[in-house]
């Protein structure tokens, strides 16, 4: 399946710079991640499957939801349950949809791309819409650092990072040490990266 694409997506940049060094020397030597021998399919979704997991997780949520919230308003509850019921039953539809439908879930609440565009979903799986619905995937190709017998994998924006990059990759074999930034057409340039998460405050 041919896919064509442009890289683009909300998480393009993340503004907070604190400490992030990143070094872009365009003259370098790059790899080219969007060819046909590079891409790994890991799932379709039609627009009808789609549409029902949509539908059914928000009746899922509603009817507990319904009940609750008449309880707090003090009205004739539609489901007379004790509370520790409703906590039950919002944990496993979430837990029920994060282990079987986290790909659904996560479409449903990211921006959907544009025709002939993908978008970041999570780690290193990319979406597209199609005619049919969404096609799932990621693209991969050999790491280019000296002497190294990795592969680029696509992974979660670095926080520290403020510049022009879409996306980001990392060596599966040395991680951050070998670090990527990648174009919009997916060409993928060695750059130094830091990796570190902000601190959070304390609560």
């Amino acid at each position: 399946m041919e896919i064509k694409q442009k890289n683009v997506g909300k998480n393009q940049t993340v503004i907070n710079n604190e400490s992030g060094v990143v070094n872009v020397d365009q003259s370098r030597q790059y790899t080219n991640l969007a060819d046909e021998n590079t891409l790994h399919i890991y799932k379709e979704i039609s627009q009808a499957d789609q549409g029902k997991f949509i539908t059914g997780f928000v009746i899922a949520c509603f009817l507990p939801g319904l009940s609750l919230i008449a309880d707090f308003m003090q009205m004739h509850p539609v489901i007379d349950f004790p509370f520790w019921v409703y906590l039950v039953a919002f944990g496993t539809i979430f837990f029920v949809v994060l282990i079987g439908f986290f790909d659904n879930f996560k479409i449903m609440s990211s921006e959907p791309p544009r025709d002939d565009e993908c978008r970041w979903l999570y780690s290193d799986r990319l979406f597209i819409r199609t005619e049919n619905g969404y096609t799932i995937f990621t693209h991969t190709n050999n790491c280019i650092y000296p002497d190294c017998q990795g592969k680029i994998v696509i992974s979660s924006p670095p926080e520290r990072y403020n510049g022009e990059f879409s996306c980001f990759g990392k060596c599966s074999l040395a991680g951050g040490q070998h670090s990527y930034g990648i174009d919009y057409n997916f060409k993928a340039y060695p750059i130094d990266v830091d990796w570190r998460p902000i601190p959070r405050p304390n609560k």
